[in-house]
């Protein structure tokens, strides 16, 4: 997983979350969690980078998925993954 960093905006702080982990970020879409910039391409590689903005729900998700506890509509989360793999592929 990638470490926060920390944008400016509206003279305010903002700490972003960079994610890879293409079912990691469908959970998080799917569970109510925007994204807050386009998906974009590491150093022109082939994996992209999803950006969250760092909030204590979007931590809490995270755990649950890792640890095996999350709860979400199998539907729900199938669209999700489906249209950003499209996006990125």
């Amino acid at each position: 997983m990638n470490p926060s960093r920390q944008t400016y905006q509206n003279n305010s702080i903002k700490k972003e979350r960079h994610i890879q982990d293409l079912a990691l970020v469908a959970f998080l879409v799917a569970n109510g969690n925007p994204l807050i910039k386009p998906p974009s391409r590491q150093n022109m590689g082939r994996k992209f980078i999803f950006t969250f903005e760092d909030t204590a729900k979007l931590e809490q998700d995270i755990l649950a998925f890792y640890n095996k506890t999350a709860r979400i509509d199998p539907l729900s989360f199938s669209e999700v993954f489906r249209n950003l793999k499209a996006l990125t592929f």
